[in-house]
């Protein structure tokens, strides 16, 4: 069995109240049945008190009850965890332990990752402009598949990851801009799959980020905002480029979405739709960094972090939001 991961997947390591952001605030938080089953095991007050905080939620399965503003009941005043504290790692729940780490799971191959809705995360991604490479490692066992459909699928998925390489050449040509990158990317994938391709405008692509579900209020403000003045946004492109240097940045985004989503097209065979949406969103980001910029006369790491982030945490994270910007209404 192999294991395909970017190169920065091992620097990771949960900055914890060292963040801005918290992964224990506003989202429901799964106990898994191995969790469920330590915790049952606590024989002390403290075991009460995780007990007495789990509830069912709509699906059926186990989660704890969020206290005041959505805060998961063990996140203490200091943003620490309480059952780190109390009991130790080993005693988290598995979400909680693998966020913001993402699987693919493939005949014969698991893809790893890190998601962008850790600021960590996108710290790590964007701190210098080197590109990142992909890395394989093989845990000795030999790679049985059983079906014809496991055999497709492995196929499938060396097809596209071939193409996904030859993507990441034109990704971290440095001496391309990032439009010759999409250019070229846009131009090679319709080769590969002898279809015209035609990609949304930003009014377009605008109009339809205005239909996607909001984790909060803020989102939509932000949208509606941006959608109002990314004419006189558009103004500072050319400034823009010239005082922030951030193709390379532009680029390695452009190459996490293509690793992240492209090779799911294994599939459903929707390799155009996702490298428009790869497009898309690097664009789409892009143009949040240049709304901030006309606002500020600047754009700070920590102002590419946020917008990264934001975009993450409100697209990547709704399966319901990814696939209506993938296929469309």
């Amino acid at each position: 069995m192999f294991t395909v991961k970017p190169d920065f997947f091992d620097k990771f390591k949960c900055i914890a109240d060292k963040c801005t952001d918290s992964c224990c605030i506003g989202w429901e938080i799964d106990v898994d049945e191995v969790a469920l089953e330590k915790y049952n095991k606590i024989n002390t007050a403290f075991g009460d008190e995780i007990r007495n905080t789990i509830t069912e939620s709509e699906d059926g399965s186990n989660c704890f009850k969020l206290a005041e503003e959505e805060r998961c009941p063990f996140l203490n005043e200091n943003n620490l965890c309480d059952i780190i504290i109390n009991c130790g790692e080993s005693y988290l729940c598995d979400i909680c332990r693998e966020h913001p780490r993402f699987y693919e799971w493939f005949a014969g191959v698991t893809e790893c990752g890190l998601g962008l809705s850790c600021e960590e995360v996108c710290r790590i991604l964007l701190e210098n402009e080197e590109p990142f490479a992909l890395i394989q490692e093989s845990d000795g066992e030999e790679i049985v598949l059983e079906s014809q459909e496991d055999i497709a699928e492995s196929d499938t998925y060396i097809f596209l990851s071939a193409f996904r390489e030859k993507m990441f050449e034109i990704i971290f040509d440095k001496e391309k801009t990032l439009e010759d990158k999409l250019v070229n990317v846009l131009s090679n994938a319709e080769a590969f799959c002898r279809e015209k391709i035609k990609i949304r405008n930003y009014k377009n692509s605008l109009a339809l980020y205005k239909k996607t579900e909001p984790i909060d209020d803020s989102w939509t403000a932000f949208i509606n905002a941006l959608s109002d003045s990314c004419e006189s946004v558009l103004k500072f492109e050319k400034e823009f480029q010239e005082n922030t240097n951030g193709d390379m940045l532009y680029s390695k985004i452009f190459a996490y979405i293509i690793y992240r989503h492209f090779i799911k097209a294994v599939f459903d065979e929707s390799i155009i739709e996702r490298i428009c949406f790869a497009v898309e969103s690097v664009r789409f980001i892009r143009l949040c960094d240049m709304k901030t910029y006309s606002e500020k006369g600047e754009l700070t790491l920590r102002d590419r972090i946020e917008n990264l982030k934001n975009w993450s945490k409100q697209i990547e994270y709704s399966e319901e939001n990814t696939d209506l910007l993938i296929y469309g209404e």
